[in-house]
């Protein structure tokens, strides 16, 4: 086997599951690799090794020739959102967002405490610390509970994607994020909305994924895990702007920051998004966000929170290399 064993050959059998050559030179493999050991057999096994680390793919299947590849096995999955007449999975995507959870938990000490399902003791909970319910006040509550959230959309190109995963690890869940949404409100719903999932016991274990997060599903979890985000954010200010016609992007600013005025709780980009989630406006929105500045990068935001509650000397060398490069830390 190790004889003939390449890293061309390795690149063809992993193109099968639309991990390119690009994407596995700059993420499966360690920084220090050169491409003098492409046709050496024992340095090709070497870099097998770190690929089928970092990319979670089980070794023995990437290394014999008569064997098709696959990724580790994952803990049972339950999907949302898709539909039933399309079978095709986010399976990449997935695999490589269970590694990142992987190496999230070993890096990480903290005790996940039981969320309550009421969602106006959350919102009480939360606001006893802040003025708003915001990006940066759920990402508090979550790691005050022991719920580890990271942002994570490295993936290859033309990868069927999805917006959110919870996963259990080591008896503890963990959320991540995925959507390449800059405006922090987005983000705020997406991780509520998986609060939501967490809090109404919707997964006590394995994976659950959103595919997407819509208004208009025909699930019930979904349907509730929305209703859950929405009041968490949003309190009694949801659809607060009702039906109303506006005129331009600041005629939707000063009715949202009146509304801001009457629910102090709330911010006014989740109102402004809130709008465009019941009425579709979402193209006066975001040129409504825009225009006053709600365009801090959330997604950093999020890792930036990972980062500081990671033990990173607990990480190798490539380990610690990989998460850098695929959280943007």
């Amino acid at each position: 086997m190790t004889e003939t064993l390449t890293m061309s050959s390795l690149y063809d059998k992993l193109s099968k599951l639309g991990l390119n050559q690009d994407y596995v030179r700059n993420n499966g493999l360690p920084s220090w690799w050169n491409d003098e050991l492409n046709n050496k057999s024992y340095g090709v096994l070497e870099g097998a090794g770190y690929i089928a680390d970092n990319l979670n793919l089980d070794l023995k299947s990437l290394l014999v020739a008569e064997e098709e590849i696959k990724f580790n096995s994952p803990p049972h999955t339950k999907f949302k959102q898709h539909n039933s007449q399309n079978k095709d999975h986010p399976y990449v995507a997935q695999a490589l967002v269970s590694r990142v959870v992987d190496l999230i938990a070993y890096g990480t000490e903290v005790n996940f405490k039981p969320l309550p399902v009421n969602v106006n003791e959350i919102r009480t909970e939360i606001l006893k610390n802040h003025t708003t319910i915001n990006l940066i006040s759920l990402l508090e509550y979550c790691w005050s509970k022991g719920i580890a959230v990271a942002h994570f959309s490295h993936f290859p190109e033309n990868t069927k994607k999805f917006a959110g995963l919870i996963q259990w690890q080591f008896s503890r869940p963990i959320i991540i994020l995925t959507s390449k949404q800059k405006y922090s409100a987005r983000l705020a719903f997406d991780l509520a909305h998986e609060l939501g999932h967490l809090a109404l016991g919707h997964l006590k274990e394995g994976i659950l994924i959103d595919e997407k997060i819509e208004s208009d599903s025909n699930d019930n979890e979904e349907d509730e895990a929305n209703k859950f985000a929405t009041q968490l954010l949003l309190g009694d200010c949801d659809n607060c702007l009702g039906d109303k016609q506006f005129h331009n992007n600041d005629h939707l600013l000063k009715h949202a920051r009146n509304k801001a005025i009457e629910n102090p709780s709330v911010e006014v980009d989740s109102i402004v998004l809130n709008n465009a989630w019941h009425n579709n406006n979402w193209g006066f929105a975001q040129k409504a966000l825009d225009k006053i500045g709600f365009t801090v990068d959330a997604q950093q935001t999020i890792n930036e929170y990972l980062a500081d509650r990671l033990d990173w000397d607990k990480f190798n060398d490539e380990n610690y290399q990989y998460l850098e490069k695929v959280l943007g830390v």
